[in-house]
């Protein structure tokens, strides 16, 4: 098998399990479950794999379709070193998916709701202001094929802003915009 998806929840995608003839994962919510389901393709041979799904922004209109050039993380080892970088680690504040995407994606562990702003840590909040989007698997995925050297691409359908009351209808519109680019 040379390629496939993996996507959080089947609700993303009403529940299919192709695209194009490639198999879809649906990892689950968060980054340990993005981290299983990225070990899970790559045990069964996968060589490329895409990640789709919806994600926040306070930047992009809702049903825009984003193509994740960089992603960053939401840790915080301050004092010993900097927001955002694993301490103990040779690593960057974050992994390039795409030079030709100046999008970022910042994962988090966090739904973040704007209506309680202020429950969260300030450099959390710059990286909910300064990213292009906002989601909680694609930061995992990445740092998995990074070190298995796996191929990645990412695309990002902004279903809220920090408001999840209308997650699921934007998720159907999207859905429709993302399978037309990916075809």
């Amino acid at each position: 098998m040379s390629k496939a998806f993996i996507i959080a929840l089947k609700e993303e995608v009403n529940n299919i399990d192709n695209i194009n003839g490639y198999p879809v994962l649906f990892s689950g919510i968060g980054k340990i479950n993005a981290t299983i389901g990225t070990h899970e393709l790559i045990r069964m041979g996968v060589s490329e794999i895409i990640n789709i799904g919806s994600c926040g922004s306070t930047q992009h209109q809702l049903g825009e379709i984003i193509k994740i050039g960089k992603v960053c993380q939401d840790i915080d080892c301050s004092p010993i070193c900097e927001y955002g970088i694993t301490a103990f680690e040779e690593s960057q504040p974050y992994i390039l998916l795409d030079e030709n995407s100046s999008h970022t994606c910042f994962t988090t562990d966090y739904f973040y709701d704007h209506h309680q702003k202020e429950k969260y840590a300030p450099n959390y909040i710059n990286m909910i202001e300064s990213s292009s989007v906002f989601d909680m698997e694609l930061y995992a995925i990445a740092k998995t094929c990074l070190k298995k050297n796996i191929k990645l691409s990412s695309y990002k359908w902004v279903s809220d802003d920090g408001d999840f009351s209308k997650w699921m209808e934007n998720c159907e519109v999207s859905l429709k915009k993302v399978m037309t680019l990916l075809t």
